[in-house]
């Protein structure tokens, strides 16, 4: 037996009688359109979509996980968060998303006070149909506004108007309140100027509640953003430098109207609006994959190791399946050890919060320190890019932390990036990394 499998083993054996809590993800495969520069896993609303049937399909799948408690022991491990994305979610009947949240209650038990997000368009929700949602069970929401220009978001994909996005944010706060709306928007967009962004950030500003997400456009390859580029159908797209300077004056603007940068891309006013499902994510916690296309990572106690989960990628193909076999699984495959603490690192990293030690050593069985190159740790700490603390030294750790996770840094400490270090994090993680041997 390897040494890394012997760890994986040990550290299953230690943990069988009490495994960590896990979070789910919902993927709802469909949208009106397709934004020009997404590659998700997606498509185009159908004019009568198999609603009924998908969510009997991710009933079935959801069944499948908690009756297969020797595999994964989800019967005894608490969900930290239930989160629908896609897609469109807000496509969906509230009925569906009733019966999904029903499903999962029945069978593990859902906390009033758990996070249960759902993503949702401007141009899809309406003021009854959001209100549905939350007597469903969803109690926080997060708008896909990208912008406040409505040429920008047709040339986007988008299929919404400005004058929309401010619309749905007031009914999102006047319905779910401040502390449970979020939103998203993308600056480094074609024809945007620096002074542009800050006036529309500024604007999305006054109107936002206690938290934002806010990207920098990336083109990836083989969208229709991507191939319009190529053909040079677009406005100029801002330069590196541009995009470096928008960045810093998002920082300072967040700043000055009381948000704490808490990941490279997410803002919060205070701790209990910073979210927890994607915490899940960036801390290595263990996140059940439901449909068409969606990705999970779960341990699974009879491999003695952590998983990958991959759902079918084409809808019929996973409802089919679903209907047939009970799951819609295309494959699962092994995380290798060494994989699993490069991304917490990886991930960990992007967050004010860092990579607790005691939660690093849980998860991988292993020393972060090791996973770490010590010249380059010692470099980035005296450059005040990182700090490496034995236990809890910043007071401020409640604005960037969930109060869950807070415990995590008693016992050993761990490293975190500073304000700077958060900046300039992407030039850091692949000089702090240890290169990997073989």
């Amino acid at each position: 037996m390897t040494l890394l499998k012997s760890l994986a083993t040990r550290l299953y054996t230690q943990r069988s009688h009490t495994p960590g809590s896990f979070s789910i993800y919902i993927h709802w495969p469909y949208c009106e359109s397709k934004c020009t520069y997404c590659n998700f896993n997606k498509y185009v609303n159908p004019q009568h979509p198999p609603h009924d049937r998908l969510i009997n399909a991710y009933k079935s799948e959801l069944q499948y996980y908690f009756s297969n408690e020797a595999k994964y022991k989800l019967k005894k491990r608490k969900v930290h968060s239930v989160y629908f994305g896609g897609g469109t979610p807000s496509l969906m009947k509230p009925s569906g998303v009733r019966a999904i949240l029903e499903t999962i209650d029945q069978r593990l038990g859902l906390n009033n006070d758990m996070e249960v997000t759902l993503e949702a368009n401007p141009t899809s929700i309406e003021s009854f149909k959001l209100r549905d949602f939350k007597r469903a069970g969803i109690n926080r929401v997060s708008l896909g506004i990208q912008s406040l220009i409505t040429e920008d978001l047709r040339l986007l994909g988008r299929d919404h108007s400005g004058q929309e996005s401010i619309k749905a944010l007031l009914l999102a706060k006047e319905i779910f309140g401040e502390k449970r709306v979020t939103f998203d928007m993308i600056y480094g967009r074609p024809g945007q100027t620096a002074k542009g962004w800050v006036q529309e950030l500024k604007q999305a500003l006054e109107l936002a509640g206690d938290h934002v997400s806010i990207y920098q456009l990336t083109v990836e390859r083989s969208t229709p953003l991507h191939k319009q580029s190529l053909k040079k159908q677009l406005p100029h797209i801002p330069d590196v430098d541009t995009a470096a300077d928008m960045y810093e004056k998002t920082v300072q603007i967040m700043k000055d109207y009381g948000y704490t940068q808490y990941e490279v891309s997410n803002y919060a006013k205070h701790q209990e609006a910073i979210s927890r499902h994607n915490f899940s994510y960036w801390q290595g916690m263990d996140y059940l994959g439901i449909g068409p296309g969606a990705h999970g990572r779960l341990a699974d106690f009879e491999l003695k190791q952590k998983v990958r989960t991959f759902g079918e990628f084409h809808p019929n193909k996973y409802i089919n399946l679903c209907e047939q076999e009970g799951e819609g699984l295309r494959k699962i495959e092994p995380v290798p050890l060494t994989i699993l603490a490069e991304e917490m690192i990886m991930f960990g990293l992007r967050t004010r919060m860092g990579i607790p030690r005691t939660r690093f050593t849980d998860t991988t069985g292993m020393v972060l320190d090791n996973f770490l190159d010590r010249d380059a740790l010692k470099m980035f700490i005296d450059l005040k890019l990182l700090v490496d603390e034995a236990t809890i030294m910043d007071k401020k750790i409640h604005n960037y932390t969930p109060k869950e996770l807070i415990q995590e840094w008693n016992t050993s400490g761990g490293i975190r990036p500073t304000d700077a270090g958060l900046e300039k994090i992407d030039y850091i993680l692949p000089r702090i990394l240890k290169t990997r041997e073989g």
